[in-house]
């Protein structure tokens, strides 16, 4: 190279170096040069960064539209508000089944018991004179006819008058012997259905005025001891009163047939059907749980068609 363009290369390279810094300074860039020229041996400069201005204020229009919030003035009206109904309570009546089962008995003597029982025994005649004992042994003694049935049923299932026990108890209601004559029944002959659910019946009663309770009672008139004699003895109650449950729901809905259909054949006036029950049966309370279910247990044939308590 020669010396001439030598120093016109450095007078360029000296140019470019003094005049490259002042458009820096000023932030511009001279007209028709590049965005940016390295030159050798230097260090990219860095680019220049916008900042804020901070006396610029935002522009009111781009705000968010007011009329978008909640206009307090706009709220729903209170008078448009959905308005509950107020929930009625209506009285249902709850009622005593056992005495209930009285009133029955009372009425319709033993025929809804000797109709329970025969679709247990399969027998009409045996069951209605197993019904008509029960039920004289139990109006006689104060007690539930349901009970002494359950007693019979768990005893002698299939109700045969002769079975006797492999411990000698004979009989409907598994009569001892030693009983015969204890009671003032009118026959001593246990193998009598009648004789048998009388001793059966008064024996049971001794041991309920004794012991103040159903279970206790129970459990002596089984016999209940600890031994092989009288296994799971302990459960004996429990089946008694499921069953004498079991027959008193269907005493009453064989009542429920009886009074309807001597309604229908006009055998029994309609007014002494639907005689209202007295205080000890029937007792009004607040039933918050069924509102608005109708009550049907004012008379005699509602409260046989509605549910009972216990």
């Amino acid at each position: 190279m020669s010396p001439a363009s030598f120093r016109s290369r450095v007078l360029d390279l000296c140019l470019l170096g003094v005049v490259l810094p002042a458009f820096a300074c000023a932030g511009g860039v001279a007209p028709g040069a590049p965005a940016s020229i390295a030159v050798p041996g230097s260090m990219p400069a860095p680019m220049a960064q916008a900042k804020p201005d901070p006396s610029a204020r935002p522009d009111p229009s781009a705000r968010p539209d007011q009329s978008a919030r909640r206009d307090p003035s706009a709220r729903r009206d209170p008078s448009a508000r959905r308005v509950s109904r107020p929930v009625t309570k209506v009285a249902r009546t709850r009622v005593d089944s056992a005495a209930l089962e009285r009133e029955v008995t009372k009425r319709l003597a033993h025929r809804p018991l000797a109709m329970a029982l025969t679709r247990r025994l399969r027998n009409p005649e045996l069951a209605d004179r197993v019904a008509a004992a029960v039920v004289y042994e139990a109006g006689r003694l104060r007690m539930s006819p349901s009970l002494l049935a359950g007693v019979l049923l768990i005893e002698n299932g299939p109700a045969d008058s002769s079975a006797i026990s492999t411990q000698g108890a004979i009989g409907m209601m598994q009569v001892m012997p030693v009983h015969i004559g204890s009671y003032g029944c009118l026959s001593g002959d246990l193998l009598n259905v009648e004789a048998n659910i009388c001793h059966g019946a008064r024996l049971l009663s001794s041991y309920l005025r004794r012991t103040k309770s159903v279970e206790l009672a129970l459990r002596r008139y089984n016999g209940c001891v600890t031994g092989r004699n009288t296994p799971r003895c302990h459960r004996y109650p429990i089946r008694v009163m499921r069953t004498a449950s079991s027959v008193r729901r269907e005493m009453l809905l064989s009542a429920a047939k009886l009074s309807d259909s001597a309604a229908e054949d006009g055998n029994v006036s309609s007014s002494r059907l639907g005689a209202e029950l007295p205080s000890t049966v029937a007792s009004e309370e607040a039933d918050t749980g069924n509102a608005g279910e109708p009550t049907q247990c004012t008379t005699f044939l509602g409260c046989l068609r509605n549910k009972w308590s216990r």
